[in-house]
């Protein structure tokens, strides 16, 4: 029997439902502040504009952030400085989640007002964190989402409501005014030992709690064990996904596939459903099972249940980005243990790459699991939800007017934040797919703690790759973690020549590769990501030979936060309006 909030939370659902209609106003349409002197707002159409601040109340709205922000700066931020080795592993060395128990109960204990959906793994989780909160936002809940890390505004983690729109910074920071004296409280009693992390994931918890949200989805931040996000009670949660598990924050999380395969089964509970994400590795989804199995926790899809998505087609232009898609799966109810097929044929995925279908069938497949848990999700509540999000900084296919804005002079400019060996092969793979015989530069800066040889070797062996310049970012507002553009340049000549991929460290003159030496690749290096950009664009209209010139900015979510600001600063320059298509983050 479930307990009394699930059957209070479908009753509300139900009532909100009504005749089921879905509006406009709850969709998930959001993107932050961009730039210093621009806004993004939305139109009543539903479309997103950008435009120049008017009268300072967007200046003094972002103040309210800032101080915010300030206070969180005052504490220790793993984000800028690194986690220390095995901080994530459930040992003696793992971060105290006692301490994150302790401030959530001087808080008001906020995780028993709600129900609660809980992503881990390595490659895909703030996807399929945005594809369920999506789909659970369609069938009527009102839901809360948190994901790390952000991209302009901090703001964007904490998501909340029927609209899917980001906390205000009105309401970040009443929230932070209200429970300031509290979290003081519990900083003494801690001896002064909180984290940036786990104050901010107090912080969004709260939210929800104020909101009155009827299910949170909520990202692990570093593996899962001893996450500050794992301090979900059994009772509280609804099922745990873990998407795929690979070699990333090796460290941290104690050094082996084996030890960050048991780092994030940390999030699964006793007797509650797990829903597994395609894993790349068997043994990672064997010791996956085996801690289900250990805790009596039902794992979906079953042994033998194949989940089957199947691409048809990819549209990529101006007016347009999305793939055709089929998914089929075999799907168990975890409380009658019957089983049945279920398929969705031709949904529209915004979200480009095979990688983007898998999140999506994994959001599935936990949407179908829910329905065991009595809650009322229409098929087509699940393709709704699948069909309009639209994720930033994941295969982002810029706009004609920001490409402009770059200078890319009629080349197409990608955002992606991949940053290790399996996203990079699928970045790989969705470029050749989507560019084929195009003529690409990839710019690419990282942060220092990445495998930067595996994420490199899986780029190159992927995307086919003409040219590749390296440059540096601020990670997490700091340089301590940033890679050396000369180094990460240096890196990617190793992995080609591992893969027998002849290259060109800065010739003198590009256009002597063009007709003789079209297999080499042209690496180059800058001091700045704009001058990065700059030197990409003019040699892909050097070498690109009649083909399509096609530029991905990559290795890293910070690259794509500092890209972002340069094109709607510069668009701004030709027009005080420009419109363009919602962004979901």
């Amino acid at each position: 029997m479930l307990g009394s909030p699930v059957r209070s939370l479908a009753v509300r659902c139900k009532l909100r439902h009504g005749h089921y209609t879905v509006s406009r106003k709850w969709g998930p349409l959001y993107s932050p502040l961009v730039g210093a002197n621009a806004i993004r707002f939305y139109n009543s159409d539903g479309g997103l504009g950008i435009k120049a601040k008017e009268s300072g109340w967007a200046h003094e709205r972002e103040e309210l952030v800032l101080e915010v922000e300030s206070y969180l700066n005052s504490l220790r931020n793993y984000e800028k400085i690194g986690v220390p080795a095995n901080a994530g592993t459930d040992s003696e060395k793992g971060f105290d989640l006692g301490r994150m128990s302790r401030l959530l109960s001087t808080v008001g204990d906020p995780l028993s007002e709600y129900r609660v959906v809980h992503v881990a793994g390595t490659k895909g989780k703030g996807s399929t964190v945005v594809f369920i909160s999506n789909i659970l936002r369609a069938a009527g809940f009102c839901v809360g989402s948190y994901t790390s890390p952000h991209i302009l505004s901090l703001r964007e983690r904490i998501v909340s409501g029927e609209t899917g729109q980001p906390i205000s910074a009105q309401a970040f920071h009443q929230l932070y005014r209200d429970l300031r004296g509290k979290i003081d409280q519990a900083a003494v009693a801690e001896s002064g030992k909180l984290t940036h992390f786990e104050v901010l994931t107090a912080l969004a918890f709260a939210q929800f709690a104020r909101e009155k949200v009827d299910i949170a989805v909520i990202e692990a931040g570093l593996g899962g064990a001893r996450d500050a996000t794992n301090v979900i009670p059994a009772s509280s949660l609804l099922a745990a996904v873990i998407v795929g598990v690979g070699k990333e924050h090796m460290e941290a999380l104690g050094g082996s596939l084996e030890s960050i395969a048991h780092a994030k089964a940390g999030v699964i509970k006793d007797g509650r459903p797990v829903i597994l994400g395609r894993q790349p590795e068997s043994l990672g989804e064997g010791i996956l099972r085996q801690v289900a199995a250990s805790r009596n926790a039902p794992v979906l899809p079953e042994i033998g249940h194949e989940v089957v998505c199947e691409q048809k087609i990819i549209v990529v232009d101006y007016e347009s980005h999305h793939q055709y898609c089929d998914i089929c799966l075999r799907h168990v109810d975890t409380k009658t243990s019957s089983s049945k097929v279920w398929g969705m044929r031709d949904i529209k995925l915004t979200a480009l790459g095979v990688h983007q279908m898998d999140n999506a069938s994994t959001a599935v497949q936990t949407s179908l699991c829910l329905r065991g848990e009595e809650l009322d999700i229409p098929d087509e509540s699940i393709r709704l939800g699948l069909e309009s999000t639209r994720i930033m900084g994941r295969c982002q296919v810029a706009t004609p007017t920001e490409a402009n804005a770059l200078g890319s002079d009629g080349a197409t400019v990608i955002l992606d934040g991949a940053h290790t060996e399996g996203s990079a092969a699928a970045l790989g793979d969705t470029l050749r797919r989507m560019f084929s015989g195009s003529c690409l530069a990839l710019v690419v800066a990282m942060a220092s703690d990445k495998d930067h040889l595996a994420f490199a070797r899986a780029l190159l062996k992927g995307a086919n790759a003409r040219i590749v310049v390296t440059t540096k970012v601020d990670i997490a507002g700091s340089m301590t973690r940033t890679m050396s553009a000369s180094v990460l340049a240096n890196i990617f000549h190793c992995a080609g020549q591992e893969l027998g991929i002849e290259t060109q460290y800065r010739p003198r003159d590009v256009e002597d590769l063009r007709a003789d030496r079209q297999n080499t690749v042209v690496i180059d290096e800058a001091d700045s990501l704009e001058s990065a950009v700059n030197k990409a664009v003019y040699m892909v209209h050097r070498l690109r030979d009649g083909t399509k010139g096609v530029v991905c900015i990559t290795g890293s979510l910070h690259a794509v936060s500092e890209t972002l600001p340069l094109m709607s600063q510069q668009s701004l320059l030709s027009s005080s309006v420009l419109q363009k298509n919602s962004l979901e983050w």
